[in-house]
């Protein structure tokens, strides 16, 4: 450092070292190449810095080193838990929306485009089928739109107009509502993902406390749910993508590579072996979606009923 360093140019403060201990300004700094600015604006302004993806990597490859660290101080290495977290909601959303992919979705296509199709109304099980057209949820799959074929509503508002007793036109007028709430229904699961997640991530912790120990602070099991939910949105990217490509993967297949992930990761950062995190893994897999995601999936579901044309149904019926 040269003499005419001693004196910080920032605010005037005699330096004692290279940085100034008032303001933080390194009397070294000098103009850098243009080629080095440019590498400082990418690292400062990119989504992906550096920190962002030394924690991606880490993640995938030691995914408990990442939990560890946090706990044992040496966390200012990987990105927070919480800003992972986000960061994750937030790509994983951008990627269904350039993607043109869709959360959920539920369709009702004809098996083969120009034949007839035609509805009919089973008495026994109240269920209204479409000869030559098939139905099925989708999720993490590329968008079908229309989602509902218009032949195949056609079909339906015929069967509801020759239908031979009242029971049969209801049921197929039904359908036809049914129809309008599944759609409603994939673009509320959609607006809603956000928010909902940040509810339900407390209740993902709650779930851990009898499974890893009372004992424990509550902050560390939400440091582990705050994870566990980027990975799930990462292991969501990875399967949207290759659906992309024409696989039709089921998004059910994401529950093992999420159990691996939670295997490994409880072992390290609740210190018990990883036959003892699968278990619990398993056990906590399942209260997460039954007593968690499945309650909260019918409450949006109530939200898109029509309740009127429901009644009106239990009526006719």
């Amino acid at each position: 450092m040269t003499s005419e360093a001693k004196i910080c140019a920032a605010c005037e403060t005699p330096l004692a070292g290279r940085y100034c201990h008032s303001c933080g300004q390194d009397a070294w700094a000098k103009p850098a190449p243009l080629r080095e600015m440019a590498v400082q604006v990418a690292t400062s302004y990119s989504p992906i810095d550096g920190k962002l993806a030394r924690t991606l990597a880490v993640l995938a490859i030691r995914p408990g080193r990442l939990l560890e660290a946090y706990r044992s101080g040496a966390g200012s290495l990987y990105v927070t838990p919480l800003k992972l977290f986000v960061a994750a909601t937030a790509l994983f959303l951008s990627v269904l929306n350039f993607s043109d992919t869709t959360f959920f979705q539920y369709v009702w296509k004809v098996d083969e485009p120009g034949r007839a199709v035609h509805a009919v109304y089973d008495p026994e099980t109240l269920e209204v089928s479409v000869i030559g057209a098939t139905a099925s949820d989708r999720w993490l799959q590329p968008r079908i739109d229309p989602a509902i074929d218009p032949e195949v509503t056609a079909a339906i508002e015929a069967g509801a107009r020759n239908a031979p007793t009242e029971e049969a036109r209801a049921n197929m007028r039904y359908e036809l509502v049914l129809n309008d709430e599944q759609e409603r229904l994939a673009t509320r699961f959609s607006d809603w993902l956000p928010n909902v997640l940040w509810l339900l991530m407390p209740l993902y912790a709650v779930g851990l406390i009898p499974l890893f120990g009372r004992r424990r602070l509550f902050l560390e099991h939400v440091i582990f749910a705050m994870w566990a939910h980027a990975i799930g949105f990462i292991l969501a990217m990875g399967i949207s993508a290759i659906n992309s490509r024409g696989a039709n993967l089921s998004a059910a297949w994401l529950a093992l590579p999420y159990l691996a992930y939670f295997t490994v990761a409880a072992a390290r950062y609740y210190t018990v072996s990883l036959w003892q995190a699968f278990w619990r893994g398993v056990l906590h897999l399942i209260f997460y979606v039954f007593i968690v995601l499945l309650p909260t999936a019918i409450v949006i579901l109530a939200t898109v009923t029509d309740w009127g044309a429901l009644a009106t149904w239990f009526e006719a019926i």
